[in-house]
């Protein structure tokens, strides 16, 4: 009778989860105190839903984002995404994506790359593709494309390429 000796294995270091922030789905801004944090509703401009994402996926100074829900329709959008997509938010809310952005190369049969990166986004870690708004050939941005919360959807920050 022979009894296997137990092998050594390769433990990997832990990683350290990002740290959590938490912004102005419309203004961008974060929570002046902590209470204005623990609020549903931004304290600065009394518009936007107060969002949670990961600190390197949350928008900069500047930065245009947009909020995806579970179905790809648009749940939010900043001022500057305003601006970007030519769009009001009440006139964009609840219209899919892709009436608003697509794959800078989808011509070239990458088309749903921009729609994995959204529903994959609650399972994987931040990723950046570049995307144009839909139906334009000359403008780009990089898309940060991560979950956000609550509710459970994805964050899509855009910065100019």
């Amino acid at each position: 009778m022979s009894f296997a000796r137990p092998s050594l294995h390769l433990v990997p270091d832990p990683v350290d989860p990002t740290p959590l922030v938490r912004f102005c789905g419309h203004c961008g801004q974060a929570p002046p105190t902590a209470m204005a944090a623990r609020s549903r509703v931004c304290a600065l401009c009394g518009l936007g839903v107060v969002i949670t994402a990961a600190q390197d996926l949350a928008p900069r100074k500047g930065e245009s984002f947009i909020i995806i829900d579970q179905q790809l329709k648009l749940c939010g959008l900043s001022r500057g995404a305003e601006r970007v997509l030519e769009v009001d938010e009440p006139d964009a809310v609840h219209r899919h994506i892709c009436d608003f952005l697509e794959p800078a190369d989808a011509e070239a049969g990458q088309g749903d790359e921009l729609l994995q990166s959204i529903i994959t986004s609650g399972f994987a870690e931040p990723r950046t593709l570049v995307v144009r708004p839909a139906g334009e050939y000359g403008v780009r941005y990089a898309a940060r494309v991560g979950a956000c919360g609550p509710p459970a959807g994805a964050l899509i920050v855009l910065s100019t390429v």
